[in-house]
């Protein structure tokens, strides 16, 4: 065996990567592409200066150097740091980064990148990965170098306190102004029938004006919000910033907005999070100020009133009757929500019979005693058309009485009866303008009609002026004669089919006719033609007389 040598220490040389960083490769016949990045928070006048300036000093300096070459300035202007979502130029920034057209950004500060921490770093370290360097100039860090990340982290970090300080201190001053009353603070945004002045003072817009008038009338005039919202769109009405699609949350705003009588309460919603600036409805997390007389009013107090008292009427009905919501009638079906179950208090369903015989007859029913529902014992039906009668008979019952009505109305409701005080003298005004009703009208009924009520043999209709009419219900009609199955055995023409052995399927097979055509003969529903009558008395082999 050969002895063992020993080999002396082996001398090791470390090789270290080459930087290949983008940014640092001075080659001279390739410049490097440069952009800028600009961002002011608000639109005030020394922020728009400074936004300008930025703007300037950055595409000079680029052009002036012999090595940089454009590619391009992106800039925010009047927009907050702490949401990128909301930031145009920084994201068409990014993605020319992503494009490969960018070497170097340079921005002023590591504040005007962004004011989130988390959304800074991200984006950093992607520039990052993309090989593209960022330079902040009050800082003076270039993200691709060792130490750039470390102190980022630490200066955005307090960026961003700083964020959150500046909005608790905005927040402060504006909670002082509402507490004064400041008029200039009334957040009026874009709704319908305002504008600002120059000063600052809310204004009324004339022509929107009307609109909000409108609107009033028309709920006071027995129209939901939808069927407001749908005439409306129909017309091509303009909104307040312009669209012509209104629904039903537009109408409902406008007529629970206390700004239209003229008042303003300030503090209904509030900043949940700085940074995402996500408002949130206050239901009592922080204080409300509600200031009266402090710009001029659309509508008066007394109709503003009404409506909300109206309001809480129909939420108080829908929740008595077990509706979901108040408003169900329309053109073609008036009455849907109208009619009322004595037993249950719940409303009527007009259902439709697809019985040949009854004519598709339509006809009303409690939807508590509908079989799949069962929770109702009524036995009520309405034929389809009879509500329209009862109401044209109340009608005129209060027509010829309405002198009476008047003078037992002449006093004073009180405050808590001011809805009803207004709906006994709307009352009057359209007995006087109507007279007797020949025809069913579907716009008086909305006005005055509350509901009726469907009792064992008449109706009670009940006006939203608190009066009620009540209404006899005509006498059922005999049925009309038809063959029952426990009669069938008395039908000669079944007896005789029987006695020759013949089931309906042959015998109708032998006429000629389908099976469900001779069945409805068979039992009475149908006469059948001359013609045929022969031919089944010839098979039978008697004369049959229908």
């Amino acid at each position: 065996m050969d002895p063992i040598q020993k080999k002396g220490i082996k001398k090791v040389t470390v090789l270290y990567r080459l930087p290949t960083i983008r940014g640092n490769n001075k080659k001279a016949d390739k410049k490097l592409r440069v952009a800028a990045y600009c961002r002011v928070s608000t639109s005030s006048n020394e922020q728009l200066v400074s936004y300008h300036n930025q703007v300037m000093h950055y595409e000079n300096y680029i052009k002036a150097r012999p090595d940089y070459e454009m590619a391009g300035i992106f800039a925010d202007e009047g927009i907050s740091g702490t949401d990128i979502r909301k930031r145009d130029a920084f994201n068409r920034l990014m993605q020319a980064a992503r494009d490969g057209q960018i070497d170097l950004i340079i921005t002023k500060s590591l504040s005007r990148f962004g004011r989130n921490t988390l959304e800074c770093l991200k984006n950093i370290r992607e520039l990052k990965t993309l090989g593209v360097d960022a330079f902040f100039e009050k800082e003076n860090i270039h993200t691709l170098q060792s130490k750039g990340e470390m102190l980022l982290t630490l200066i955005s970090a307090v960026a961003q306190n700083e964020s959150l300080n500046l909005s608790e201190n905005v927040k402060w001053g504006i909670r002082r102004q509402y507490e004064r009353g400041h008029v200039q603070s009334i957040p009026s945004g874009k709704f319908l029938g305002y504008k600002k002045d120059r000063q600052g003072q809310l204004v009324i817009d004339e022509e929107q004006a009307k609109v909000v008038q409108r609107i009033y009338q028309a709920f006071l005039g027995g129209l939901g919000t939808y069927q407001i919202a749908k005439i409306l769109t129909n017309e091509n009405v303009p909104m307040a910033y312009g669209g012509k699609e209104w629904c039903a949350s537009h109408i409902h705003k406008v007529l629970t907005n206390e700004k239209y009588q003229g008042d303003t309460r300030f503090q209904k919603t509030f900043n949940a999070d700085y940074l995402t600036k996500r408002r949130v409805k206050n239901n009592g997390q922080l204080p409300q100020y509600y200031i009266q007389d402090t710009h001029p009013a659309i509508i008066d107090r007394e109709t503003w009133s009404l409506v909300q008292m109206e309001f809480a009427r129909q939420k108080q009905f829908a929740q008595t009757h077990f509706m979901n919501h108040f408003h169900h009638q329309s053109k073609d079906i008036p009455f849907s929500g109208k009619l009322i179950c004595s037993q249950c208090s719940r409303t009527f369903s007009l259902r439709k019979t697809y019985r040949e015989v009854s004519d598709n007859e339509k006809y009303w029913i409690c939807h508590a005693a509908l079989p799949q529902v069962k929770k109702c014992n009524s036995l009520l039906k309405l034929s389809d058309g009879v509500a329209e009668k009862a109401f044209v008979t109340a009608w005129n019952e209060l027509v010829s009485s309405r002198t009476e009505l008047h003078i037992a109305w002449q006093h004073d409701p009180g405050e808590e009866n001011k809805l009803t005080a207004y709906r006994q003298a709307n009352l009057v005004e359209m007995l006087e303008r109507h007279g007797r009703l020949d025809t069913f009208s579907y716009e008086l009924m909305l006005k005055v009609l509350d509901h009726i009520t469907v009792h064992d043999g008449f109706l009670s209709v009940i006006f939203l002026a608190g009066h009620e009419v009540r209404f006899d219900l005509p006498k059922p009609p005999m049925p009309h004669p038809c063959w029952t199955h426990t009669r069938k055995q008395k039908s000669i023409l079944a007896l005789r089919r029987m006695e020759m052995r013949f089931t309906q399927a042959q015998l109708s097979e032998k006429a000629g006719i389908s099976r469900k055509h001779f069945n409805r003969i068979e039992n009475g529903c149908v006469v059948p033609s001359p013609e045929l009558a022969q031919r089944l008395s010839d098979i039978l082999g008697l004369t049959v007389k229908f």
